[in-house]
């Protein structure tokens, strides 16, 4: 999957990278971060608000953890490539781990997208059955046979192929083109199910909500489509000329641009899905008043602390009569303008 790194200089640990390996590298850095923060924040979305805990979401929860094992086990090889200036400085198992997940991560991606459209496909080609024909029990195993068929494409890369080439042919198929020619055909649909309907239900806001996530969807597809079309281009001219003169600077874009895919998933989710806005402004409201809270805490407990080490240091413990009376009556003085205090 990954012909464009330099495997010659394994032994080689004298490595200088230039420049813009290492701007390639910061960036990459990023990236990770970015992924990581994004896509967290969409499971933490789905888990802490029920109005998101509806079928279509749970393959987009699916989706973001294929785009988190992404960003935590292939990007950081391909970081470390950028410092190394594309030489692979580890060992050849490593190497093969990092090929199979870094296929297992890119198909399980592409083929979520392909269950959420067959998903859209089901509540507007026939909305009244929806409910009864898409259940939480049958998400939950379109979701495990997605997971399956990435780890089984995976999985076939370690066997033995008479050629290179086939299975270069094999993953672009599997991988690529045939989950991509689902989504036209399914997207396809919706949208002329949705053309002939829309003056029949313009009053059905649950209708109108699904015509609208399949749009949404859509978009995420065409991005998806974006990012990833020119590397499964690179990789079926490798297939079919091992000697294709394809400039190293552009293998590492082609290479960005997939893994960029994975950070712009909860982008699109966030700005174009009006159930995820409404949740990310919860979750920052959330946030913000329980730092509030901490805050208004610790000077409450500070406050209290002072007022009481204040009170024991001018009790008198001795003595009775005028001094014991005019302690008392400073102490009910200061509790008076305290509780005026708290009122305001």
């Amino acid at each position: 999957m990954n012909a464009s790194v330099d495997s010659s200089d394994q032994l080689e640990t004298n490595v200088h990278p230039d420049t813009e390996h290492i701007f390639a590298a910061l960036l990459g850095g990023l990236l990770v971060i970015c992924t990581l923060i994004g896509n967290s924040l969409v499971c933490i979305n789905f888990y802490l608000f029920k109005e998101l805990r509806t079928v279509c979401h749970y393959f987009v929860v699916s989706l973001s953890a294929a785009d988190i094992l992404v960003a935590m086990v292939a990007m950081p090889f391909w970081c470390a490539l950028q410092v190394t200036s594309n030489r692979w400085m580890f060992s050849e198992q490593l190497r093969t781990f990092w090929n199979c997940i870094d296929i297992l991560c890119g198909t399980a991606s592409i083929m979520n997208l392909t269950a959420v459209s067959v998903d859209r496909h089901a509540a507007i080609t026939d909305p009244f059955s929806y409910p009864n024909v898409m259940t939480s029990v049958r998400a939950v195993a379109m979701i495990s046979f997605v997971w399956l068929y990435a780890t089984l494409v995976s999985g076939l890369r370690l066997a033995s192929w008479p050629t290179k080439q086939g299975y270069m042919h094999f993953i672009a198929c599997a991988s690529f083109f045939l989950p991509l020619t689902i989504m036209i055909i399914m997207y396809t649909r919706i949208y002329l199910v949705a053309k002939q309907q829309v003056h029949r239900l313009r009053t059905g806001l649950s209708y109108a909500k699904d015509v609208k996530a399949a749009k949404t969807i859509a978009i995420l597809i065409g991005l998806f489509v974006f990012c990833w079309g020119p590397f499964f281009a690179i990789i079926l001219c490798y297939a079919y000329d091992q000697s294709c003169p394809v400039p190293g600077s552009l293998l590492n874009v082609i290479k960005w641009m997939e893994y960029t895919s994975s950070c712009l998933n909860p982008i699109i989710y966030s700005c174009l899905n009006r159930s995820y806005r409404k949740a990310f402004r919860k979750l920052y409201k959330l946030f913000r008043s329980r730092r509030r809270a901490e805050s208004s805490g610790s000077t409450a407990g500070s406050r209290s602390k002072t007022e009481g080490s204040f009170s024991e240091s001018i009790v008198p413990t001795t003595g009775s009569g005028p001094d014991r009376r005019l302690w008392r009556s400073n102490y009910i003085v200061r509790d008076c303008i305290t509780h005026k205090e708290s009122r305001i």
